[in-house]
């Protein structure tokens, strides 16, 4: 059986591709979260929309139809080398990328090409102690596009992630950190994990959400996004709806809002 999705020839055009194949954790609540956000945002910007979990669609043909690409909780080694290779082409090409929350573990550690580029640091682990808390994420750049109008600091309750340093990318700008006085970054329950998750005092030196800025292409990463309530979250659709619009930004265009 192909795992090439048929995309009706009807589709509208400007469209969103929001792509959720798992081979590692299977986060289905925020998966259905995001998709309907995602849909809601699509038909609010006019854009068509298409959501699927089949691989197949990461070919040269079926990807010159999209102009943003989310990859909605992705975890797993889900993608083989050719559709890899076609989505770097993709992004080389004037991409857009986001990225939420599994997007970003260490299951898809073996991609070279995405660590290095997409996300830029390691997973080390996330909260287990307790898993689900609230915490004060603390806006980094108020200045940026994606977090204009944005408060300077705002609670929200998630499951979160802990990284071993700051993203290295040229072209970074961080977001978005969190303030780990606020909740209790250990964890007491995956072996496999560090106990202690704390990575700095300094939201700066533990961000959560972050963007990259191209000559070629942008992209957004957001930790952020283990079940639906986030996607019900007004801060947050707001800061998902801007990070839309800023990915999608004419490459033509200057980029007055990429760091040097």
């Amino acid at each position: 059986m192909s795992d090439r999705p048929e995309i009706s020839e009807y589709m509208s055009e400007p469209a969103v591709l929001v792509f959720s194949q798992t081979l590692g954790w299977r986060h289905n609540e925020g998966i259905a979260g995001a998709d309907l956000f995602f849909a809601e945002l699509a038909t609010d910007r006019g854009y068509g929309l298409f959501t699927t979990a089949q691989p197949g669609v990461f070919n040269a043909q079926d990807l010159a139809r999209f102009d943003v690409i989310v990859f909605n909780n992705v975890s797993g080694e889900v993608l083989s080398a050719p559709q890899r290779q076609a989505f770097e082409d993709w992004m080389a090409d004037g991409g857009a990328w986001i990225g939420l929350h599994g997007a970003g573990d260490a299951s898809i550690a073996s991609w070279t090409w995405y660590q290095d580029n997409l996300i830029g640091t390691r997973f080390l682990g996330h909260i287990m102690a307790p898993q689900f808390q609230t915490a004060r994420v603390v806006t980094l750049s108020d200045t940026h596009p994606v977090m204009q109008d944005i408060p300077a600091e705002w609670e929200h309750r998630d499951e979160w992630y802990s990284f071993d340093r700051v993203p290295d990318m040229d072209g970074l700008v961080l977001l978005a950190g969190l303030d780990e006085t606020s909740y209790s970054p250990r964890n007491t329950v995956v072996t496999v994990w560090p106990e202690d998750l704390a990575m700095s005092d300094d939201p700066a030196q533990h961000p959560i959400i972050w963007g990259r800025c191209t000559p070629h292409y942008r992209a957004v990463y957001s930790a952020l996004g283990h079940g639906f309530e986030t996607y019900r979250d007004p801060v947050y659709r707001q800061i998902l709806g801007q990070a839309f619009d800023w990915v999608r930004t004419d490459r033509t265009q200057p980029d007055t809002d990429c760091p040097d």
